[in-house]
């Protein structure tokens, strides 16, 4: 995104700042509370525009008639996480683009692609006898991995005991990492150099940047089966949101007009640093310019099936408590196997 804004910026003669965050709830009250620079354009993942950022009213309705046309051509198995651009009521609150499966990333000549699905987050189901992992901090997933790696439900309320085994569930997970980083980049040379099997709380955008270059062995895996209904995996959908305190709202929107149009979504696919899925791709004009190497770095054959055995990235019942562990978690883990 940072490349992206940056030809924005230069083809209208304006300065551009962006900043980086791996925690959606920090990114969402920062914005809330006022602490963010005035930021012309947020993107975040898909449950806090519509539960947390729009009922706040720090982010604008956008109006249709200001933006192309796009909802004909998204892919269609996409519909459902395309729903979280709008608000309850109907609103249009933010431009869906990137998405994908946001579960674990393996090296195949280290552990088998069949048995990471068949087994899922239960391969740390015990942390300390797991296959050396590294631990991508993303505190929001953190929090679904490690209840899925008890077998329980994230989306359901826990019970006293569930929480108290969550919580030390989270010290081990934390305890037992090789490598622990909230830059998948540091975490994907580990991965490539076989000093690990896996990243735990990863997901295409890790694994489809390396597989591009390459490293046709790392994988990105979706688990077969779990306690969400049958479903083991996770799935997300990135909003470009227009927060309420933008300089401009019109630069805003014109940024929004530039992403969706087919020759910069492509390269929202494929950049200098990250290669991952877009819902437009369903656009002829975008999905027939992309080449077979570069699909088959998207896991393209698997994808539709892969997002189907995924529930959508949402704010369930104990959610606040749960990240409020993971942070703590967190803070108390700092030590040389940090990257």
């Amino acid at each position: 995104m940072r490349e992206i804004l940056g030809k924005f910026a230069e083809s209208r003669g304006l300065h551009v700042e962006s900043e980086n965050l791996t925690s959606d709830s920090e990114a969402s009250s920062r914005v809330i509370l006022g602490k963010a620079i005035n930021p012309s354009i947020l993107n975040i993942n898909n449950p806090f525009p519509r539960k947390r950022l729009f009922p706040a009213k720090r982010i604008h309705a956008l109006d249709r008639g200001d933006l192309p046309e796009w909802t004909a051509t998204i892919l269609p198995w996409t519909k459902s996480l395309c729903e979280w651009g709008y608000s309850d009521m109907g609103e249009l609150i933010g431009i869906p683009q990137r998405f994908g499966p946001f579960n674990f990333v393996i090296n195949t000549t280290l552990i088998s692609q069949t048995v990471a699905e068949n087994e899922g987050f239960c391969l740390l189901a015990t942390p300390k006898s797991a296959p050396k992992y590294g631990l991508l901090v993303f505190p929001e997933f953190n929090v679904f991995h490690i209840a899925l790696s008890l077998g329980l439900n994230p989306f359901s309320p826990l019970s006293k005991q569930d929480k108290q085994r969550f919580e030390f569930q989270a010290q081990q997970w934390f305890d037992h990492a090789v490598y622990i980083s909230d830059d998948c980049r540091k975490l994907n040379t580990r991965l490539t150099e076989r000093s690990i099997s896996m990243i735990m709380s990863a997901g295409m955008f890790s694994s489809g940047y390396l597989r591009r270059e390459g490293f046709h062995e790392i994988y990105c895996i979706t688990p077969k089966k779990g306690p969400m209904g049958g479903n083991g995996g996770i799935c997300f959908v990135e909003l470009n949101t227009i927060p309420v305190d933008t300089p401009s709202y019109a630069d805003s929107i014109e940024f929004l007009e530039m992403i969706l149009s087919p020759t910069i979504a492509k390269r929202v696919i494929s950049n200098q640093v990250n290669c991952n899925p877009i819902v437009q791709m369903g656009d002829r004009r975008i999905f027939d310019e992309l080449d077979p190497d570069l699909l088959e770095a998207l896991q393209w054959d698997t994808l539709e099936e892969d997002l189907a055995r995924c529930v959508e990235y949402d704010l369930p019942p104990d959610f606040d408590e749960l990240l409020g562990i993971v942070n703590t978690t967190i803070k108390h883990s700092k030590d040389g196997r940090w990257l």
